[in-house]
């Protein structure tokens, strides 16, 4: 359906969260924008929040056109720590897949099933309540 995002510019922190059925062209409309986007500013981390998702339908395909996208916007992206929430096994197979895929291409990449445990590898804290996905 589809991932929004805000950017907590003092924190240089980017908030992306899914909702709905997740597909390769969500994610790539996501890269795009957050490339485009002139509030990013690197290098920052960022939380992707994929608890209240429904299912990710990403095929093997569109999985290595993502890492791909990732990777040809890694001069944006350069010295982003990127941390996935992914509670449910399918979403927490699927974002290690991405993992996989841009290992050794200068994008730090985590994830996790608990929020408290990305915001930990990311050294961030919130005001906000997160613990509600």
């Amino acid at each position: 359906m589809s991932i929004e995002y805000e950017i907590i510019t003092d924190k240089k922190l980017v908030l992306a969260k899914g909702a709905g059925v997740i597909t390769g062209i969500d994610v790539i409309r996501h890269l795009d924008a957050l490339a485009a986007d002139s509030r990013y500013k690197a290098p920052m981390k960022k939380l992707v929040d994929y608890r209240s998702i429904d299912s990710i339908s990403i095929s093997m395909k569109e999985a290595y056109s993502i890492a791909q996208k990732k990777i040809s916007l890694a001069g944006t992206f350069n010295g982003e720590r990127c941390a996935f929430v992914s509670p449910e096994d399918i979403t927490y197979g699927s974002s290690r897949v991405h993992q996989a895929l841009v290992y050794g291409a200068g994008l730090n990449t985590a994830v996790f099933r608990r929020i408290e445990d990305a915001l930990e590898w990311l050294d961030v804290t919130l005001d906000m309540d997160l613990n509600n996905g």
